[in-house]
């Protein structure tokens, strides 16, 4: 494997992580506690003490988390293909960048929007 691949590879596990962990630390309490289910976020929480800690800083964990995913882009729209294998291997990293975006995507509608619409609805 050439040194562009592994770049790549290990941009695309990057955004992957993170995208899970703003899943975790933001996205999935909001919408446990939006779903009534708050007493799983208290041992969630309790349980992994570090995702309150997280949780303050969610800004800056989808900042970075934003930032990965662009430059894993970047790379795999720089990448040209060879040959049959690496056309293969560019068509799987850009299904996975995709999940990582959506999962993204969901997390950050998740973390900012989801309660206050949900209020909304309450209100109304």
């Amino acid at each position: 494997m050439d040194m562009e691949n592994v770049k790549t590879n290990s941009s695309l596990l990057g955004g992957f992580g993170l995208a899970l962990l703003g899943t975790t630390c933001c996205a999935l309490p909001i919408a446990l506690v939006t779903l009534g289910m708050g007493g799983v976020v208290a041992s969630l929480v309790s349980t992994l003490p570090w995702l309150a800690w997280l949780s303050q800083y969610k800004a800056i964990t989808f900042s970075i988390t934003a930032l990965v995913l662009a430059y894993s882009w970047w790379r795999l729209h720089r990448t040209g293909q060879c040959d049959l294998t690496s056309a293969r291997l560019l068509k799987w990293q850009r299904r996975i960048l995709a999940a990582n975006s959506l999962i993204f995507i969901v997390s950050v509608f998740t973390a900012y929007a989801l309660l206050p619409i949900a209020l909304w609805l309450d209100n109304a």
